[in-house]
């Protein structure tokens, strides 16, 4: 799947996560008074304490594969991983590693069991993950269970086995019918194979029953792929109704669990057809056999409107969420981060964190947010900053050279998130008032072990500004500058701050 909507409703709903969120453990005090030192790697869940996660490619480059180029060749690995570290970003997350055709960037997988053929071998994939960690570096994966390549080879037996009117493990892992006009074969709910609400879709185009020439059967396709040379294919879907391929997508779970893995972003489950709660919680279920705290985010989920996000976390007991409060990209209605920036208002920003955000995370789950092309440099910086400072785990998961890096400035606020668990994923927030709320906008941060609270101030104008934060709502005497190191002190009830156009300030609250 990608970024474009009919490839992201045609393939990459591609950019979730929520298990019980173990409580934060007590921190030590920096000695310069500048904040809790940073996590110890194993002291919680990495999801919890990771600034920023950045979606890269195995694959060359080319019209069907993007992302940013990761090396498997260990010293190429080491200076990109160390480079991105030296940003902020602390996790890494593999697009689509196994023998994958041209659709969505290779989600469309011909061999599931295999790494792209000239990449290397599995092995140089588990020295990856082992480098990656020896940095104190998370790496997951993005993988798609939905459908397969026109030529994978699973597909092409069971083409061949209902020809011969065989019923075998490969023909079991589809659906078929002798009929084009035979109805669907499942029907949806409030979670499950749900439909855009883009206005223009229409699934006649897309969900139907595709002749094959080498079954004399019709096979169900509901995503269109591109064939070798970018013509355009009606994928296969898998029959997830049936115990074969739960059973088959069972294994390759555990076949890249195993490599070391810490974790799996599970593409537009949602739309996987047959699947229900039964058959997720045996998919979380695979996922968490192996040792360690997994992210395992449902891509897609809680995107419809119609499916409540908490339900992903509380039924579905996903770690993490995409945060669709603050944007629905293929939605023109459903953009509130980018309207609140544009508009030089926060209060559509603070309602989407309200209204979503807060409410995941509440449940028990964690929030991740892609990072937008804001095309303008200072309210990139701007929208980085919020997204860096509002519990949320950045994601530099686009392939536009914009959002490829942290904006200038920011890297030093995620290193900042590292650090503070204030500004954890599993963090509360609240919002204060100030003298210009249309334009700035104050939240007090509080980490889950009651250990710290940061107050954070925003000027979402272009224009430099003097504001006041309303301290009476505040209870604390100092306010120590995460930045600059200086102590400033409310006087009759307010804190006065110099803020520069789309400038910030963070100050740690003392008793």
């Amino acid at each position: 799947m990608s970024r474009t909507f009919m490839q992201h409703i045609a393939g990459m709903w591609a950019l979730a996560l929520v298990v019980t969120v173990a409580p934060a453990l007590p921190l030590q005090p920096d000695k310069k008074d500048a904040g809790p030192k940073e996590a110890a790697w194993t002291a919680l869940p990495w999801y919890i304490t990771s600034a920023a996660i950045h979606r890269v490619t195995l694959k060359p480059n080319n019209r069907f594969w993007r992302f940013e180029h990761l090396s498997l060749k260990a010293p190429e690995a080491a200076s990109q991983l160390n480079a991105w570290k030296d940003e902020g970003i602390d996790a890494i997350e593999v697009f689509a590693p196994e023998e994958g055709g041209n659709s969505y960037d290779g989600l469309d997988a011909k061999n599931r069991l295999v790494l792209d053929p000239g990449l290397g071998s599995i092995n140089d994939f588990r020295r990856l993950v082992r480098q990656a960690h020896s940095l104190h570096m998370s790496i997951v994966t993005f993988q798609n269970l939905g459908y397969a390549a026109m030529d994978a080879a699973q597909f092409l037996k069971a083409q061949d086995d209902v020809r011969a009117g065989r019923s075998t493990r490969e023909s079991r892992f589809f659906f078929w019918t002798d009929n084009a006009d035979a109805p669907p074969p499942a029907r949806g709910d409030s979670y499950f194979l749900l439909r855009p609400s883009a206005p223009g879709y229409d699934p006649s185009k897309t969900e139907f029953w595709q002749w094959s020439e080498r079954a004399k059967h019709f096979y169900w396709t509901r995503w269109p792929g591109k064939g070798p040379n970018g013509e355009t294919t009606h994928l296969p879907q898998y029959d997830w109704a049936s115990p074969a391929w739960p059973e088959e997508a069972s294994r390759v779970v555990d076949f890249w669990m195993n490599t070391g893995l810490d974790g799996m972003v599970v593409d537009a489950v949602n739309w996987y057809v047959g699947y229900d709660w039964k058959k997720n919680a045996a998919s979380i279920a695979t996922i968490r056999r192996h040792a360690g705290a997994k992210l395992i985010v449902p891509e897609g989920g809680g995107a419809f409107h119609t499916d409540d996000p908490t339900g992903w976390v509380r039924d579905g007991e996903w770690t993490a969420l995409y945060d669709y409060g603050l944007d629905i990209w293929w939605e023109k209605q459903s953009r509130p981060m980018f309207n609140s920036i544009d508009k030089a208002d926060p209060a559509e920003f603070e309602q989407a964190l309200r209204s979503y955000h807060d409410r995941v995370v509440a449940a028990g789950g964690i929030l991740i947010q892609p990072v937008l092309d804001m095309k303008d440099p200072g309210r990139q910086q701007l929208e980085e900053g919020l997204l860096a400072t509002s519990g949320d785990m950045l994601c530099y998961c686009n392939s536009d050279e914009a959002t490829l890096r942290p904006a200038p400035g920011v890297s030093g606020l995620l290193k900042l998130k590292k650090q503070h668990p204030a500004l954890f994923q599993n963090s509360a927030r609240r919002r204060v008032a100030t003298n210009q709320d249309a334009t700035v906008y104050a939240t007090v941060r509080s980490s889950a072990d009651g250990s710290e609270r940061i107050l954070t101030v925003f000027n979402f104008s272009s224009q430099p500004i003097s504001t006041e934060v309303d301290t009476r709502a505040i209870s604390g005497s100092r306010y120590r500058d995460l930045e600059s190191g200086e102590v400033a002190t409310a006087s009759d009830g307010t804190l006065s701050i110099e803020l520069s156009g789309y400038g910030h300030r963070l100050f740690r609250l003392d008793p």
